[in-house]
């Protein structure tokens, strides 16, 4: 039975490089410092969450939240993990795998309260974005009780390098999107963001995340 003060977040998208991890973790970091009970379940196949938590304890660094890792082709795993995390007092985080033909996806998008789906202004990962709202379409049209909202958010943005032309798609690409969930705050391109630990958020980095994050975080329980 699902427990009262249960969220469940997937960030997921089919296209590889556009923040997915990174994203997962800062939010996860972001959360522990409200003081909210977390628990991150690493389902990428590069586990690259549970990997930096084991560099971030060699380190001497103390653990905020859990990480689990979660082997997503094992589909009687998945559905034993999400009853316990439909359970837990608090948020689960998901790091789904880009490879969206994995079965056990189905029973976590499904039981998701939300899916965060990062992307750039930039052909191929509009395109891949696109295929990937099609895909929760056609879920949402089969699966009754899927209640998952999607958030869209715009990552590794400079404004710098748009042309007028590019920062007009950019503007039309978030109109469009806005027919299928709600677009967050962009997330700018900064080096700081690149040195995330799975442990903290310094306040370098919260300046950067924290306009997306807060709407995140409100957008699950409006």
């Amino acid at each position: 039975m699902k427990h009262a003060n249960n969220k469940i977040i997937v960030f997921a998208n089919q296209k590889g490089g556009v923040g997915k991890t990174t994203l997962c973790t800062m939010f996860a970091n972001y959360l522990s410092k409200m003081g909210k009970n977390v628990l991150v379940i690493d389902a990428d196949v590069q586990q690259t969450i549970s990997m930096k938590r084991a560099i971030d304890i060699k380190n001497g660094n103390e653990q905020t939240y859990e990480v689990r890792v979660l082997k997503i082709e094992d589909e009687k795993e998945v559905q034993e993990v999400i009853k316990d995390s439909l359970e837990l007092d608090g948020f689960v985080l998901i790091d789904a795998p880009g490879n969206l033909t994995q079965n056990g996806l189905l029973h976590i998008f499904v039981n998701a309260d939300a899916i965060v789906c990062p992307y750039q202004y930039e052909m191929t990962a509009i395109n891949s974005t696109v295929t990937f709202i099609k895909l929760l379409q056609v879920l949402k049209s089969k699966v009754k009780g899927m209640k998952a909202q999607t958030i869209f958010v715009p990552n590794r943005i400079d404004r710098r390098t748009g042309k007028a032309d590019e920062l007009e798609l950019w503007k039309q690409t978030d109109e469009g999107l806005k027919s299928f969930g709600k677009v967050a705050p962009r997330i700018a391109s900064r080096q700081d963001v690149q040195r995330y630990t799975s442990v903290d958020l310094p306040k370098e980095q919260e300046k950067i995340v924290k306009d997306c994050f807060d709407f995140i975080y409100s957008t699950l329980f409006n």
